[in-house]
């Protein structure tokens, strides 16, 4: 089996639940939508074919093997869309067969019942959403995530949450987009509301340039 790998690399965990942590990244190249928000488009299609052996060496190099414990070594698939290759969830199940966490990253528009139940789904709400999804986002591992670029995309997530009870059981990240929504605007939108979201930054941004790939 083969996919199309933009890059592969360490660094800290910038956003979620679990934002700080030391984690290995691997990108896959291609995506269908085009997310006015999106930062990576340089993985639309830069990127070189890998068998899962190749990936599965280069995992184990960059970040050792698999422990157990809180601190055991954290692997996340981002894109791209990984889901856009077949061979993504096949891949995930390899990468927690050796005993990895692993986690990936989705803007929704793809079958989320495809992805090993273990693998800790943190899910966009992009525009081309499925629905169905929501029924395959566990309670407790998952999470469903509203990237913010003004005013009324904040207005809209709330209503979307409420509407549907996703507060009640899932855990719900809204963050802004970077350079667009001010961040202090939206924090204190939260507050007012006493929306039980997490407010997140993207932390890589923070540490490194913007604009800087492999962090």
């Amino acid at each position: 089996m083969t996919l199309l790998i933009n890059e592969i690399f360490t660094s800290i965990q910038g956003e979620g639940t679990r934002a700080g942590r030391l984690c290995l990244f691997i990108r896959t190249t291609g995506c269908p939508l085009r997310c006015t928000y999106c930062d990576t488009t340089y993985a639309f299609a830069e990127g070189r074919p890998m068998t899962q052996g190749e990936i599965l060496e280069e995992v184990t190099r960059l970040i050792g093997p698999p422990t157990s414990g809180p601190n055991a070594p954290f692997v996340e698939l981002t894109g791209g869309e990984p889901l856009a290759q077949a061979g993504s969830p096949v891949l995930m199940q390899a990468l927690l067969d050796l005993g990895y966490e692993v986690a990936l990253e989705t803007a929704g528009s793809h079958d989320l019942s495809l992805v090993p139940a273990a693998v800790v789904k943190i899910a966009d709400m992009s525009q081309c959403w499925l629905e169905s999804n929501l029924d395959h986002l566990v309670s407790g591992q998952d999470e469903l995530k509203f990237v913010l670029c003004s005013e009324e995309d904040y207005a809209w997530a709330k209503a979307w949450c409420l509407d549907r009870g996703i507060l009640d059981r899932l855990d719900v990240l809204f963050s802004p987009v970077w350079g667009k929504l001010d961040p202090r605007w939206l924090a204190e939108c939260i507050v007012a509301d006493k929306l039980p979201v997490r407010f997140q930054l993207q932390l890589h941004k923070l540490v490194w340039p913007p604009e800087k790939r492999g962090v």
